[in-house]
């Protein structure tokens, strides 16, 4: 069977990833929306007979065990909940300042935002450390500050009340984008999408007003955002210029757990905020650096060590369920990191669109899919299948370049365009393959230099980089800008149902990022600027949909989509799964209320499966690349 007829036959299969189940487990805007950095199926049919998101109104799911109920699962309280990290992968601790989601990932455990999504399948926002926020006009916010919210107990903020101040604070330096000294900082990657605001008061302990400069449809959004936690003024005084030097002291947040214990490695402990504002059912959540390791991630949930596996391989898969049927259960979603890379191309060699059409081209999508994959991925554009309702749909997109059925045709344009444009020239290609990429998929990086190698001729060499150096490289124009060198792997995660914010910031010619990818359409800058200050959702799909188109057009411009995974996630079976779709960074804040029955003792301990939102069960690893941004 060839390569396309296993893939669309399989696709054919597999349709039980629907928009729907995409949606329920879409999360919030603001995560990534800076550069690219961990950087880590749809259809045309709503499938209204798939699976639910969320058991039918009025009913519960029933447990196996003892007949309980998520409710009555939610009174439990004790044990501690074993994961896998993403091993050392933090650039910092200033959540203002990072674009790495394990760091993100880390946050929602401990520290609340102002908002927070409620439901990402409704797309409703609700209170964080604000408890609720109000709109007389469509320029004036006001937020009120949560009661009995409080600090953790760290110098130097040693577990004082939060105020409105430090809500204040918060949007003010996102906003200014600036460090403590004055300067300005591009690591200030969401400092864009705050600069709707033009002023800030603090009008009393419990009383924050935002007035925007311009109505901001996305302005509650933002604040939302999973990297959009609030730090407390006194931390980021002391730790600003230390924040590099990640340790457990300087996290200090508001947020169901506190981070305790911490190596760089990826081993960390947080044990519960016995002040948190609601109950918390965990004692405390551990993590292990596991995560290029598939057979010490398989044995150790086999022994009960960990509580979640998500196999890379289909027999280890079929292997696990068969063996443990009925004590086990899978649930599937879509990867939350797109595979891609970045490039800049307001320089030579790539600023020719021939040239890096040419490698668009060349990259063989299905074999990627099913050679590196196991065919457990979809085909992904700028804007994947995870935001299916603003993106062109598949039947769409196997039209353009670099995406056709006719494999043929692709390889034999590509060697066309790359030689008639000086490609042979250029000489070997150096292309920065992430480690814990390669550590997943081992391999990978033969498989991707190989195919350019076949179609294009020159020599493609991979060099195996942390993900620091790749976003180091990409924020000094490095790959491009004179320099023969692409870098391939897992992209920003995708954190909202709607793309309008990222697409914004990435491509919009305006933007403080935009330098980093460089290339300039027109027609992409006049549609992205609409979009933000649209308010008719209809409007916004269908002109995300003509940016989807533009960006095909330009390869990618500057950001070359390529594929988006689908993983199968196994737990023990203490409840029932719910259909989700891509689940996103676990906001402990809503979500610690809710947990699985006690399952069997581990050195002594309770032990508890993930806690069950209400869109659905949450992925278990600190996000690195696919599905292991959660909820």
């Amino acid at each position: 069977m060839s390569e396309i007829d296993n893939y669309w036959k399989r696709k054919a299969a597999g349709r039980a990833l629907t928009r729907r189940s995409v949606l329920g487990g879409a999360a919030a805007a603001g995560i990534g929306l800076g550069a690219l950095g961990l950087v880590g199926c749809g259809d045309d049919d709503d499938d209204d007979d798939a699976e639910p998101t969320s058991p039918p109104s009025g009913t519960t799911a029933a447990s196996p065990s003892a007949g309980a109920s998520p409710t009555t699962a939610a009174k439990q309280k004790g044990g501690t909940a074993h994961f896998v990290s993403s091993n050392n992968t933090y650039d910092t601790f200033d959540v203002d300042r990072t674009r790495f989601s394990p760091v993100a990932t880390l946050f929602g455990f401990t520290n609340l935002g102002v908002m927070q999504w409620d439901s990402y399948g409704a797309g409703k926002i609700g209170g964080g450390l604000a408890e609720k926020a109000e709109q007389p006009d469509k320029q004036t916010f006001v937020f009120t500050v949560r009661p009995n919210v409080f600090w953790h107990n760290k110098p130097p903020v040693n577990g004082r009340a939060a105020v409105a101040d430090d809500i204040t604070q918060f949007i003010l330096r996102n906003k200014a984008g600036k460090t403590l000294d004055g300067a300005d900082d591009p690591n200030f990657y969401r400092k864009s999408s705050f600069q709707s605001v033009d002023k800030v008061e603090t009008i009393d302990t419990k009383t924050v007003k935002v007035t925007t400069s311009k109505p901001d449809p996305f302005f509650l959004n933002v604040l939302a955002g999973a990297y959009a936690k609030v730090q407390a003024p006194e931390a980021v005084k002391a730790f600003e210029k230390d924040y590099a030097n990640i340790s457990a002291d300087k996290i200090i947040g508001t947020g169901a757990f506190v981070l305790t214990e911490f190596a760089a490695e990826g081993k960390l402990t947080l044990t519960r905020n016995e002040k948190f504002y609601t109950q918390v059912n965990w004692d405390a959540i551990k993590y292990v650096p596991l995560f290029t390791d598939q057979a010490a991630q398989q044995a150790a949930f086999e022994q009960k060590q960990v509580d979640a596996f998500a196999p890379a391989q289909n027999a280890v898969l079929e292997s696990l369920k068969k063996q443990y049927e009925g004590k086990i259960f899978e649930v599937k979603q879509f990867a939350a990191n797109p595979q891609a890379g970045t490039y800049y191309g307001g320089a030579a060699p790539w600023n020719n669109p021939n040239l890096i059409g040419a490698i668009f081209r060349a990259f063989d999508r299905r074999a990627i899919i099913n050679s590196l994959l196991q065919g457990k991925a979809a085909l992904a554009g700028n804007i994947p299948a995870t935001q299916a309702a603003f993106g062109i749909n598949e039947k769409e997109l196997i039209t353009f370049p670099g995406y056709l059925e006719d494999r043929a045709k692709d390889e034999a344009e590509a060697k066309k365009m790359w030689d008639a444009n000086g490609g042979p020239g250029l000489g070997e290609i150096m292309i920065d393959i992430p480690d814990i990429w390669e550590g997943l998929y081992s391999g990978g990086s033969a498989l991707i230099m190989n195919q350019l190698k076949k179609v294009l001729g020159n020599t493609f060499t991979a060099k195996i980089e942390p993900y620091s150096t790749i976003t180091g490289k990409i924020v000094k124009q490095q790959y491009g800008n004179g320099k023969n060198a692409l870098w391939y792997g897992w992209i920003t995660d995708i954190t909202d149902p709607e793309p309008t914010i990222l697409n914004y910031v990435q491509y919009n010619s305006s933007q403080p990022q935009f330098p980093q990818f460089g290339v300039k359409i027109d027609k992409v800058d006049t549609l992205t600027a609409q979009l933000m200050t649209e308010f008719d959702v209809a409007k916004r799909q269908e002109g995300n949909k003509e940016v989807n188109r533009e960006l095909l057009k330009a390869y990618g411009a500057g950001i070359p989509y390529n594929v988006i995974g689908v993983g199968s996630t196994l737990y023990p079976q203490l409840l029932p799964p719910v259909r989700v779709g891509p689940v996103r960074h676990l906001a402990p804040d809503r979500h610690a209320g809710l947990v699985r029955p006690e399952g069997p003792d581990l050195v002594g301990k309770a032990r508890l499966g993930p806690p069950t939102p209400k869109d659905g069960p949450a992925a278990t690893t600190l996000a690195a690349g696919p599905y292991s941004s959660i909820v």
